[in-house]
């Protein structure tokens, strides 16, 4: 049986993911907008992220992790993530998802982090640049897959 410890606020100072709330249901399903389909399809109506980005108090976001892609070896994660329109462009997705490291090192057994980004997504292309991912696949594909270990140790 694997061991996933209760995911705790985690902060660097500005970002701080923390689990959702039911409060949380409207402000997820708000934030959705043309962009956000276009990379990550409708949704549901009942948003379950592994945590909220929280900025000043106000959430911007959600970061995820699944384990149910049939593309994923053992001990791998695949991220996932979303900034409202308002709060985009400011690397709040970036140090989530470093937060969200810290905790699968920390709390999980997975090992191994992944991306995987529609070729045409500048900005996701941009966090996994800037959260240390190395592109694992065809460089010429249509969706292009990013790995990292869980730690920088």
């Amino acid at each position: 049986m694997t061991r996933i410890a209760p995911l705790r606020p985690l902060t660097d100072g500005v970002v701080t993911i923390r689990q959702p709330t039911a409060a949380d249901t409207p402000i997820l399903i708000a934030g959705r907008d043309a962009e956000s389909r276009r990379w990550l399809g409708e949704g549901t109506d009942d948003p379950r992220p592994t945590a909220c980005i929280v900025v000043g108090g106000v959430v911007v976001g959600w970061v995820d992790y699944d384990t149910d892609q049939t593309w994923l070896l053992p001990g791998e994660v695949n991220i996932g993530y979303q900034v409202f329109p308002a709060f985009r462009r400011k690397q709040y997705a970036s140090r989530a998802v470093e937060l969200l490291l810290l905790y699968l090192d920390e709390g999980t057994p997975f090992h191994t982090a992944t991306l995987s980004i529609d070729a045409r997504n500048a900005a996701s292309l941009g966090v996994a640049a800037r959260a240390g991912f190395v592109l694992a696949g065809d460089p010429n594909a249509t969706s292009l897959d990013f790995k990292r270990p869980v730690t920088r140790r």
